[in-house]
């Protein structure tokens, strides 16, 4: 080997390693405080623990700062001896709060001050007066039901912000025509982690739920709300009830007592469906109900990037979903997507995937190969890392 050469592999070497000094560096000198309303069960609040499990494994430090209780899912860090701090704000104008939090900020001095949630941003602005600290802000959702009167409020705050990402393009273009915003908006999607199958978890789940082995296992997750869309998924049962009887319908969500919520159960006994679809309530086994489903089934008329699709294509699971939101751009062509509000087309392709062990395996091996290249927790944590890098970088 030549000298030239010799310099030729020493450049390529160092320029294959940049990526992994960049994250270094990075893991060096950036301090983060990830803000919320709670870790609740939640798709939001999960990319926020990924997030914050993922920082923490690059020796990135790392707290989560909770406007109000821990919430459910906090164990899932603290168990990992990652922070998870709650200012305890069960009201408005929580002036306690504002102060709590701005002493924390003043105690860990993160560099940047990164907000999951339009309920923090007002808090975090005040709290960051005069801090000197970056306050960066995620889009997960495409706004529901009562934002179209905070419009005024939340646009003003939002000038504190010196950056925005979100995890679509569908919820990029929300939130900027929400809040007015001029700047860029980077797309970050989210990440999940791996879910091997677990055999044992499925003769549970399935024997817990009353489901025989030739049962074919619709799973449906998401707390029940109206943009869910759950009524459509019920309709679509009774049609395919027409066709086969050798199916269920497992919905697993925090139901509660609003008027949607007891409207879904009277539909239930309604249309006669109790013997095919079950109403779980909130479940902390997720996985093993990825484990004990032969597939999922979203029937949403509005999403930004839901986690459930991720998980189940990283599980290997089917999955029939709505066209709505970032759901196409996310899933590509591994996935059957019909149009949201058409319990008919909904149930076909229910009926499809039932019927066919080949159209099942094939989309579960290209939804897994597709969920692993495009939606790891490593590949979303590194399009953090480097957009906390450009955010540093305009100080």
């Amino acid at each position: 080997m030549n000298r030239n050469q010799a310099h030729t592999l020493t450049d390529r070497a160092l320029w294959n390693a940049l990526p992994m000094i960049s994250s270094e560096f990075a893991a060096n000198r950036i301090r983060l405080a990830l803000v919320l309303s709670e870790l609740r069960p939640g798709g939001m609040e999960r990319v926020v623990v990924h997030l914050a499990d993922g920082l923490a494994g690059r020796a990135v430090p790392v707290e989560v700062l909770c406007l109000q209780g821990p919430g459910a899912l906090a164990p899932l860090l603290t168990g990992k001896g990652i922070s998870v701090l709650p200012l305890e704000s069960h009201a408005g104008r929580d002036l306690r709060a504002l102060w709590g939090l701005r002493r924390e900020l003043r105690r860990s001095g993160p560099d940047i001050v990164h907000l999951h949630d339009y309920a923090s941003l007002p808090y975090a602005a005040l709290a960051n007066l005069c801090g000197g600290r970056k306050l960066v802000f995620t889009a997960h959702g495409l706004l529901y039901d009562g934002f179209e009167p905070l419009r005024k409020r939340l646009r003003f705050f939002s000038r504190f912000l010196d950056g925005i990402s979100a995890v679509s393009e569908k919820v990029a273009e929300r939130h900027r025509e929400y809040l007015g915003w001029r700047g860029p908006i980077d797309i970050i999607p989210n990440g999940v982690p791996e879910a091997p199958p677990d055999a044992d978890a499925r003769r549970r789940v399935r024997s817990e739920l009353g489901c025989a082995d030739e049962t074919h296992l619709f799973l449906a997750v998401g707390n029940p709300r109206p943009e869910k869309g759950f009524e459509d998924l019920l309709e679509a049962a009774a049609l395919l009830r027409k066709q086969s009887h050798a199916f269920m319908v497992a919905i697993a969500g925090s139901l509660n007592e609003s008027e949607y919520c007891r409207g879904l159960l009277a539909r239930l006994q309604t249309l006669n469906l109790s013997d095919h679809c079950r109403f779980l309530g909130f479940r902390q086994d997720t996985p093993a109900l990825y484990s004990a489903a032969d597939s999922l089934v979203l029937s949403s008329r509005s999403e930004g990037l839901p986690m459930v699709i991720l998980e189940a294509m990283t599980a290997g699971l089917p999955v029939i979903a709505t066209r709505v939101g970032g759901i196409p751009d996310a899933v590509g062509d591994c996935a059957r997507l019909v149009d949201a509000r058409n319990p008919p087309a909904l149930a076909e392709a229910m009926l499809e995937i039932q019927s066919s062990g080949e159209t099942r395996r094939t989309l579960g091996a290209a939804g897994k190969e597709h969920a692993a290249k495009h939606h790891g927790i490593g590949r979303m944590v590194d399009q953090y890392l480097a957009w906390y890098e450009r955010i540093l970088a305009n100080r």
